[in-house]
């Protein structure tokens, strides 16, 4: 339960900065939303506290009258029925993904073909919301990497000289936060991707974090299980109707 209680505080952490910082982040009572104008990512709702009836009904409506794209992200146990509340109501499951942790005692030893380098400049960003989507489908622009680079780590993948994927890493306390890590088609099923991951984890060690948490899609699950994550429990990603929205 600690660690599912550390990943999502980080994952909601993360939302919560890119809304304040370069859009609208608001907390309810019953749900909290982040909000990015003109953007895809992050834009959505999520609950601060168990599902019922009423809080779906409040935010099935806040969707319905919005100007902007919102999704739904809903999280509990693999066995929960409480998932059934928001399909009873409409809401619509877009994807799922498997929330991970894994304890961080000694460094792992890997290859050296590729490396990391954090975003810095405005030419790097752009290179950045290009490379992004070819691994999710939707754009994280560079406007919002440059208003939050302060608090959240933004890397590009290269091999050689050639970009060929992403990754973001946010702390909190000594969690490590490990999101939007992708490696671009072409150059899949090299192992590239299990390298950046321990390169990650690596570097999360050598600034004494203890815990490393992200969340996985069905596809890409079994990379870090054979890096030693463990799952720890389901979200889903919802959209309500037919309107559309964009995964974590």
């Amino acid at each position: 339960m600690k660690n599912l209680t550390e990943n999502i505080h980080n994952l909601t952490s993360l939302w919560q900065i890119a809304g304040a910082a370069s859009g609208q982040y608001t907390e309810e009572k019953r749900f909290s939303h982040s909000l990015i104008r003109g953007a895809q990512w992050p834009n959505r709702i999520w609950l601060n506290r168990l599902a019922d009836y009423d809080s779906i009904e409040e935010i099935s409506q806040v969707i319905k009258h919005s100007n902007h794209v919102l999704s739904i992200s809903y999280w509990d146990d693999f066995k929960s029925d409480a998932f059934e509340l928001f399909e009873k109501r409409g809401f619509l499951v877009k994807s799922e993904q498997i929330g991970m942790s894994l304890e961080l005692k000694m460094k792992f030893e890997h290859q050296k073909r590729v490396q990391l380098k954090k975003i810095v400049t405005d030419k790097e960003a752009a290179i950045w919301e290009n490379i992004y989507p070819q691994s999710f489908g939707y754009v994280i622009s560079a406007a919002t990497i440059l208003h939050t680079k302060k608090q959240i780590n933004y890397y590009l993948v290269y091999l050689d000289t050639e970009p060929i994927g992403t990754a973001i890493t946010y702390e909190t306390g000594t969690v490590i936060g490990i999101h939007g890590m992708g490696i671009i088609p072409t150059y899949r099923k090299q192992g590239l991707a299990e390298e950046v991951i321990l390169k990650l984890l690596n570097q999360a060690i050598d600034g004494k974090k203890n815990l490393a948490t992200l969340q996985a899609s069905s596809m890409g699950k079994n990379i870090y299980k054979n890096v030693g994550f463990s799952e720890d429990f389901l979200m889903k990603n919802y959209i309500y109707g037919n309107v559309w929205f964009y995964d974590n």
